[in-house]
């Protein structure tokens, strides 16, 4: 695995599993007719990162948690020395950052690992590593000497953890770590024509448009390719702020709102692009998958 500079990277399942059984020295973990919060500071809150109100998180228990940990149970499991190195994985950030719920769920890797399994890419990008939760799920599965996966991250922090814990895998020799600004580091792998069979967008949701024209318009996705978009339903608030709900986002959700208008509108500039196929499924927080049409 390379870490390396280029030149200049929902409250989910794995929360709840995890705060039933540690105690959290930073934050404090508990349950609200299913959804969990943590209970912060008012002067240290911020919606982005810590609690979400019931009605924004968990419309309809829209978060079907403890359905997650019985398919969670009922599933096959990781390898042992990847799963083992993905719980502590999973513990440790839950400890460090206060942005934790940025990590999926284990059931959404789950669901990335047989992707996978299935399709056999032979080459991965993962725009938005954060601790690298879904990029060990996903090399777990790669198959063949020739087979990789670059993970784009901005942030060196949750990098060095991402690359400590892929080594603990044994998938470090799968796996490239870019640290620096993801469109900066996507142009440059245009520029050296890169084309990936398997393209899992998970990051910043304000720039989704931007990546998803970069990778577009750079020929980056193989003619039998798949781009899979995370988070494209926000917090449940994506179709209230598009007009599909009577119930409107509360006041306290302006941060959710404001990012879900940005999501709605990749949505809709995916709907509208002649280039490709799209289906959004209400799968998670929210799941496109593209192909070129």
């Amino acid at each position: 695995m390379m870490l390396r500079s280029f030149y200049t990277r929902h409250l989910s399942s794995t929360l709840y599993s995890y705060t039933k059984h540690h105690s959290l020295p930073r934050t404090t973990a508990c349950s609200i007719t299913g959804a969990t919060s943590f209970l912060i500071p008012p002067s240290q809150r911020s919606h982005s990162t810590a609690t979400v109100e019931q009605s924004v998180s968990n419309h309809n228990n829209r978060l079907r948690l403890v359905e997650d940990d019985y398919c969670n149970d009922h599933s096959t499991s990781f390898p042992p020395l990847v799963g083992q190195a993905m719980n502590d994985l999973a513990l440790e950030t839950i400890q460090e950052y206060r942005n934790a719920h940025m990590m999926n769920s284990k059931t959404a890797a789950l669901l990335l690992r047989q992707w996978v399994s299935l399709f056999r890419p032979r080459r991965v990008l993962e725009i938005g590593t954060f601790t690298g939760y879904s990029t060990i799920a996903m090399a777990s599965a790669l198959r063949g000497q020739d087979s990789d996966l670059i993970s784009l991250e901005k942030d060196p922090g949750p990098l060095l953890l991402a690359e400590r814990y892929l080594v603990q895998a044994g998938l470090s020799d799968k796996v490239t770590l870019l640290q620096g600004d993801a469109l900066e580091s996507l142009s440059i792998l245009a520029k050296d024509q890169v084309q990936f069979d398997m393209i899992f967008l998970d990051a910043d949701k304000g720039s989704y448009i931007k990546y998803y024209d970069t990778i577009l318009e750079n020929n980056m996705l193989t003619d039998e390719g798949m781009i899979l978009v995370d988070n494209v339903l926000y917090f449940g608030q994506v179709h209230r702020v598009a007009g599909y709900h009577e119930d409107q986002p509360t006041p306290a959700s302006k941060n959710i709102n404001r990012v879900a208008r940005k999501v709605d509108a990749f949505n809709k500039h995916v709907k509208h692009d002649n280039r490709v196929q799209s289906i959004i499924l209400p799968l998670f927080d929210g799941l496109t998958i593209i192909k070129k049409a």
